[in-house]
């Protein structure tokens, strides 16, 4: 029904052209046609006019003199003659026209009463019932009238030339052609858009190669509906995929956070199990325990509650940075002294509990940065060392510098971590060895922090197993 339609609208394009053209036309012929014809009959009129005038002046000499030249010109041109008076009353007539006759109402005698002379192209002749053209002149004190038969040398002879038909319909037919080749190529950019309309009621993605529209304004107006519609195709896909990550981040952060609270209730209730442990046991049994066992137990309870009170640490900045941190501040602050008095602490540890530092970077590195993350990230990898690690060294160096960023290493030499672990253990709560983990008092989110306020920071955090044995971290921090 589409493409009939389509076709009927083709078809009236075509014809209203048509029409119109040869309307125009066959008008431009009529014109031409009638202003060459009344050339001829005033030309004709012309002629005429100079018997009237040759007429006039035999009058002026006489009667008789104009009734011989009169007779002279009926016999050599068979012209007829009329001679009125100036209200148009006939007094001779070379047809015998009864003297006293009035023609002052005809059409030419009264043009001439009016103009001094006029004609009339074809009208029958009351005395002798023919058609004649008619010609009059005013003079002093008669009107003259000559006619000849409207016979068919008359007619041909006012008749215009055929040359302007047939001009006129070469030129309607050329006309016609062009239209039709116009109206071809319009319906042809017409089914295109049609197509392209049907295929983009499916929501198809189109290209505008595919569409050869004509190298006009319609075909350019075409291309740029088509961009348009790619456009508002390729808007709505990016924001449909925008909203999809947008409903999976939020899914994953209830996720997380469902994760996270379930980790921390199990978390908590060791420290506060153990804890309640001691303190049912001191007072159950404190009639029967000395001043050293209460004190033991208490002293289990304070580990307890240290434990607690860093897993409580450790999940506010995990929070304060996944929810809040457009509220983190970051000023101007040098790593160095960081480092410096990380190492000072290490060196006031047990002798069993430390570890060698060794630290090579520049004497200042400026950043503008949070300083409190800063020493999370560093403190965080050199305890997992001291914690895990079962080596003897520490290796915390500047890899590269560049105008934007720094990149660091901080690597041991103990036994490491089996390589199915690595891409797991930045995870929250994640432990690569549980007993062990919970036995050395960490909360299972060192890691977790660090890699958070890497990425806060700009940049980005990797881990590997070291040459020699022990893990390597590498990160980069932007210097703004």
């Amino acid at each position: 029904m589409a493409l009939k339609n389509n076709r009927n609208y083709k078809t009236r394009i075509f014809m209203l052209i048509m029409v119109f053209t040869w309307i125009v036309a066959f008008l431009l012929f009529g014109i031409f046609y009638y202003r060459e014809k009344e050339f001829k009959a005033e030309s004709l009129d012309s002629r005429l006019q100079i018997y009237n005038a040759l007429l006039l002046r035999s009058l002026d000499e006489g009667v008789d003199s104009a009734k011989s030249y009169m007779d002279e010109i009926v016999r050599e041109d068979s012209v007829r003659f009329t001679v009125l008076d100036t209200t148009g009353v006939v007094v001779y007539d070379t047809q015998g026209v009864a003297p006293g006759t009035d023609h002052g109402n005809r059409r030419e005698i009264i043009e001439t009463k009016a103009n001094g002379c006029g004609f009339t192209i074809n009208r029958r002749s009351m005395s002798d019932n023919r058609q004649y053209f008619y010609s009059a002149m005013k003079g002093g004190r008669y009107i003259v009238r000559t006619s000849i038969p409207y016979d068919l040398d008359v007619v041909r002879a006012l008749q215009g030339e055929s040359i302007y038909l047939w001009t006129v319909v070469v030129v309607s037919l050329v006309l016609s052609i062009i239209a039709f080749f116009a109206s071809r190529q319009l319906g042809m950019n017409i089914d295109k858009l049609r197509e392209f309309a049907i295929k983009a009621e499916r929501g198809e993605h189109l290209e505008t190669s595919s569409y050869d529209f004509s190298n006009d304004e319609l075909g350019e107006i075409s291309s740029h509906i088509i961009n348009i519609y790619n456009s508002g195709q390729r808007a709505a896909k990016e924001r449909d995929e925008y909203y999809r990550n947008l409903l999976k981040q939020e899914q994953e952060k209830i996720r997380i956070k469902h994760q996270l609270t379930n980790n921390i209730n199990h978390e908590i209730k060791t420290p506060i199990h153990a804890i309640q442990g001691c303190l049912e046991t001191i007072m159950l049994n404190k009639d029967n325990m000395d001043k050293g066992q209460i004190l033991e137990f208490v002293e289990k309870s304070q580990e307890q509650v240290k434990r607690l009170c860093a897993l409580m640490n450790d999940i506010s900045i995990i929070t304060r940075m996944s929810e809040a941190s457009n509220q983190i501040q970051k000023s101007p602050m040098d790593i160095v002294p960081v480092l410096d008095e990380i190492k000072d602490e290490i060196a006031m540890l047990p002798q069993e509990k430390q570890m060698r530092m060794n630290i090579d970077v520049p004497a200042s590195m400026k950043i503008n940065a949070n300083s409190g993350l800063i020493e999370s990230i560093f403190r965080n990898l050199v305890n997992n060392s001291l914690a895990y690690s079962g080596g003897r060294d520490i290796f915390i160096r500047l890899v590269s510098e560049d105008e934007d960023s720094y990149t660091f290493s901080v690597a041991d030499n103990g036994v490491g971590v089996d390589k199915s672990h690595l891409d797991k253990i930045f995870e929250r709560f994640y432990r690569v060895d549980e007993g062990r983990s919970r036995k050395m008092g960490g909360t299972g989110l060192g890691l977790s922090i660090v890699k958070n306020a890497v990425i806060f920071h700009g940049g980005d955090i990797s881990v590997d197993t070291r040459n020699g044995g022990g893990l390597e971290f590498t990160f980069t921090l932007n210097k703004k």
